[in-house]
């Protein structure tokens, strides 16, 4: 439980990465995305095939891998364009209800079933995120901002779909099979989005590469894995460290102030994860039974 709750914990921080490098890049959020996503891919390639591990990515991908590449491809995109529409506060909000949802889902369609003490940890997990945010929430929305909510409304469904459907994959896929053909099928669905585009200038390349490497395939990849073993409830609360980990980086990297407020609310964060975890850590006999069943 706890190397897949670490995993959890790098694939947030390293998707969190992928606003810094859009912040220092400059590139537009079709181009990012599809560079995040195909670049991604080629570094798996290229570490399946360093690795001799190769034979690993063999295989037709099933119907679930096809539309997980298309939801990762839609969550981003989605959230990318509902902040040009309405705030990035509220675009944020929209997206992180995604982990509690899909966790209460769990609940009823995958039998995970939640009591209250995980139902609590949960609920004051996203009151966590929303002291990040510092409750600045615009409740009132005119005409103009309707279509940021519902581009809003799809990334949150995208990313919660994205999260569930990879608790119910197959076991005769391997996690890097699954990790390499979302990724390519989702750089493939951004494709129609690249109007006018360029070859990257030369001072462009280092950060198309960092967004291959970091909120591409070692985000994507080590969230597959976690998936696959953490209940969605627990993933769901690590989840969190993703907008912790942006609001520290603009207080470190951007000298952006960090309140009281947002302090607090990245500790409970870290506090609601960190019980979540200890709570469904699996017992000593249980795992002898999983190492020796895997032998």
């Amino acid at each position: 439980m706890f190397t897949y709750a670490l995993l959890a914990l790098v694939s947030a921080v390293a998707m969190a990465s992928s606003g810094i490098i859009a912040r220092f890049s400059g590139l537009a959020a079709a181009e990012l995305t599809f560079y995040r996503l195909a670049v991604g891919g080629l570094c798996l390639l290229l570490f399946v095939g360093l690795t001799g591990r190769i034979r690993q990515l063999k295989g037709k991908p099933d119907w679930r891998m096809a539309v997980n590449g298309v939801l990762l491809a839609g969550f981003m995109l989605s959230f990318l364009s509902a902040i040009e529409y309405i705030s990035l506060a509220n675009a944020i909000m929209l997206v992180y209800l995604a982990p509690p949802l899909s966790a209460f889902i769990a609940h009823w369609l995958l039998q995970e079933r939640l009591d209250l003490p995980d139902s609590s940890l949960i609920v004051l997990s996203f009151l966590g995120f929303a002291m990040l945010q510092q409750f600045k929430f615009d409740l009132v929305l005119d005409t103009a901002q309707l279509p940021g909510l519902l581009l809003g409304l799809l990334s949150l469904c995208a990313y919660s779909s994205f999260l569930l459907l990879n608790r119910r994959s197959l076991p005769a896929h391997s996690q890097l099979q699954r990790t390499f053909y979302q990724l390519l099928i989702g750089a493939c669905c951004v494709l129609p989005f690249l109007t006018g585009i360029s070859l990257p200038q030369p001072d462009a390349l280092i950060w198309i590469a960092l967004a291959g490497i970091f909120p591409g395939f070692i985000a994507i990849y080590c969230a597959i894995v976690a998936l696959q073993h953490l209940p969605t409830r627990v993933y769901a609360t690590l989840a969190y460290l993703e907008p912790v980990t942006v609001i520290l980086a603009g207080w470190w990297l951007f000298n952006e102030s960090l309140s009281m407020l947002q302090l607090a609310g990245v500790l409970l964060i870290i506090l609601t994860g960190l019980l979540l975890a200890l709570r469904h850590k699996p017992a000593p006999a249980v795992i002898v039974l999983a190492e020796r069943a895997q032998l």
